[in-house]
């Protein structure tokens, strides 16, 4: 899930830059501007290895599932926590239902 993780954490850190230079006066000035291009400029990586993310997913293990959830609450972050964990809480309970709806069928 290397591909995965790399590409979950771009978007998050990018979002991030995005959030911290708006949280402010809802304004990007230049410096802000370049801060966020140069973040935006991993999205390139996620759209060239989207056949290895797709292929990671197919793959995925429950470990791994959990594994992304962790990575995405150690990355995420509002500056309202309690909404935050609300998001982090959403994302766990639609993880396990991912699983379920999509466990593999015993012999």
């Amino acid at each position: 899930m290397e591909q995965t993780t790399k590409a979950l954490v771009t978007l998050l850190e990018t979002g991030n830059v995005v959030i911290n230079s708006i949280q402010d006066d809802n304004n990007v000035d230049f410096g802000e501007a370049m801060k966020i291009s140069m973040k935006a400029l991993g999205l390139i990586g996620i759209f060239k290895n989207l056949g290895k993310i797709k292929d990671e997913l197919k793959a995925r293990t429950p470990e791994q599932v959990c594994l992304l959830v962790e990575t995405f609450k150690a990355h995420f972050d509002l500056k309202n926590d309690e909404a935050e964990k609300k998001v982090e809480q959403g994302l766990e309970v639609l993880a396990q239902l991912v699983l379920m709806l999509h466990a593999p069928k015993a012999a």
